[in-house]
């Protein structure tokens, strides 16, 4: 493997015509040019100079070895350039994933304020459920995920991934307008046990399983009267006053306004957190700075009939 030293060195001598010239050029002394430079024609096998009284010129193996150098030497600039637009977030691209609450609740916000204050990163998103974005982010296909899960009992393996916590997202039971306890200030799961339930069945494992593990915590298997696979129709169908629901509270945004949202007993709150491989870009970074500040913003609204 060549010496990108023996590549500069060559190039300085070519251009100056003389190793003395070229020494004084690099602050070398001349016999450690010399010494280099013939280091470097044992290591290829062949003369790249012809010596005479005013100097050195090329052989036909040392032009070519010159203009492989020159092309060596601007990679290396350009190679230090676009890490320096890197590390100060001139250049480059953040590839994010999210779940679809939190895509339509935190994103939004933290990419207006991340372009404001980097416009030349390239940003995109996908929606995926935890589980997928987390392996999405272990095999480099993500740079940056929001996932959340259910403390105290974690359903997520993160491995090495590094966690950043964003928020703790309560989970809120909807109840249809006038329902007997949608002036409570919390509402027992027991209390709960004989009402019909309108079950989540989207893609995300995690959001089915909620209700099971909310109402297994009161005692009781719930009565699955409908499924919806959105916040939207869940709203719409509690609000028709044929089933009661579990909303996140990034979600409650999706309920018709008149849709009364009480806090549970026992307490159920989602860990919303962000993360990302130990050896992330700068870029990753600045974005996870720019969600802990968008998380800090009140989102949850408790709504009485």
């Amino acid at each position: 493997m060549l010496d990108v030293r023996h590549l500069r060195i060559l190039a300085a001598v070519a251009e100056s015509g003389s190793m003395t010239r070229a020494a004084a050029r690099l602050s070398y002394t001349a016999s450690a040019v010399s010494q280099q430079m013939a280091t470097l024609e044992r290591q290829l096998g062949t003369p790249l100079f012809v010596r005479h009284a005013r100097g050195v010129r090329l052989t036909e193996a040392g032009r070519l070895l010159c203009r492989h150098a020159e092309q060596v030497e601007e990679q290396l600039r350009r190679a230090e350039q676009e890490v320096k637009d890197l590390i100060e977030l001139r250049t480059g691209r953040l590839r994010l994933g999210a779940f679809v609450s939190a895509a339509s609740r935190l994103i939004p916000d933290a990419i207006t304020e991340f372009r404001r204050r980097h416009p030349e990163i390239t940003l995109s998103l996908d929606i995926l459920d935890p589980l997928m974005a987390i392996e999405a982010v272990t095999a480099r296909r993500l740079d940056l995920a929001v996932v959340f899960d259910y403390p105290p009992d974690p359903v997520l393996d993160f491995g090495d991934l590094e966690q950043e916590p964003l928020l703790d997202d309560p989970v809120l039971v909807a109840l249809p307008p006038g329902h007997a306890r949608s002036d409570a200030d919390l509402v027992s799961v027991r209390e709960l046990a004989a009402e019909p339930w309108i079950r989540d069945c989207s893609p995300d494992p995690m959001c089915r399983d909620m209700l099971d593990r909310f109402c297994r915590e009161g005692g009781f298997t719930p009565t699955i009267a409908f499924e919806a696979d959105n916040y939207l129709t869940i709203g719409r169908l509690v609000q028709a006053g044929v089933a009661v629901a579990l909303v996140p509270g990034l979600a409650v945004d999706q309920l018709p306004d008149d849709v009364p949202l009480r806090p549970l007993a026992p307490t159920v709150t989602r860990r919303v957190c962000a993360v990302s491989r130990p050896e992330a870009a700068p870029t990753v970074a600045r974005m996870i700075e720019v969600l802990r500040e968008v998380a800090e913003v009140p989102r949850v609204s408790v709504r009485a009939s």
